[in-house]
């Protein structure tokens, strides 16, 4: 999966949460374990994870 989202390092320390507006980074693995996915980025305080889905990340804010 690296491979397939390794575009985004050059694109990370742009990137925001669209909720928080926190910056990104790459989920650990513990993290998407616990969200049952390969590949993720996380908030920097990791209460927000976003999947990365066919290497592109969803970044939609949450429904209220």
């Amino acid at each position: 999966m690296q491979n397939e989202t390794e575009w985004l390092n050059d694109f990370l320390p742009l990137m925001r949460c669209p909720d928080t507006r926190q910056p990104l980074r790459r989920a650990t693995a513990e993290e998407c374990a616990a969200h049952k996915v390969t590949a993720a980025l996380a908030t920097a305080d990791g209460t927000r994870v976003f999947v990365i889905d066919a290497g592109i990340p969803i970044l939609l804010p949450r429904q209220s």
